[in-house]
């Protein structure tokens, strides 16, 4: 029973690792882009067109 826990904790730790090392290879990719700690959070979906307005590609998928 407590090789179930051992397992849970190693496990969250091993994603905790895992997402620290893609951060840090996100990080050397795109070092210009992202002056931001956290180099994953500014992303998003929209197609990194880089405008900071509302996305006029979801306006024409709106419509």
């Amino acid at each position: 029973m407590i090789t179930t826990y051992f397992i849970g904790i190693a496990g969250m730790i091993t994603l905790m690792v895992l997402w620290v090392v893609v951060q840090r290879i996100w990080g050397k990719m795109f070092s210009d882009r992202f002056p931001d700690e956290d180099v994953l959070a500014g992303r998003s979906g929209c197609g990194n067109c880089g405008c900071t307005t509302t996305c006029k590609n979801k306006e024409l998928n709106k419509s």
